[in-house]
């Protein structure tokens, strides 16, 4: 099974790989709490990444409640004690879930 997928935005073409982008999700998850803190920014460029190969609705993603805005709650001490780490991983593990019937397209052009 061929694991690249390319796509195009504008008159750039751009290829990822879903084994690389399943295994980079194995990693998030089992990461302990201290190790996902830590690799915060790392975690949070992947989310966009995935809600974007994904498709994702961006009143889920991006309000209140939704993934992205929460991690980014995470990347700064002052708004980190107002977000729940538990709740967090919980859905990032629901939401960022990545294979082959998850991901809405293998060639996009924008």
């Amino acid at each position: 099974m061929k694991s690249e997928i390319k796509y195009k935005v504008g008159n750039k073409t751009f290829i990822y790989d879903l084994h690389s982008l399943e295994r980079s999700y194995n990693k998030y998850i089992n990461m302990t709490d201290e190790e996902f803190l830590k690799d915060i920014l790392s975690a949070l460029h992947f989310s966009i990444y995935i809600c974007f190969v994904k498709n994702l609705e961006t009143k889920d993603i991006l309000s209140d409640d939704g993934i992205i805005h929460q991690l980014t709650h995470l990347t700064q001490n002052n708004t980190r004690k107002y977000v729940n780490l538990e709740e967090i991983r919980v859905n990032f593990k629901k939401t960022l879930v990545i294979n082959k019937k998850t991901i809405t397209f293998n060639k996009i052009i924008y």
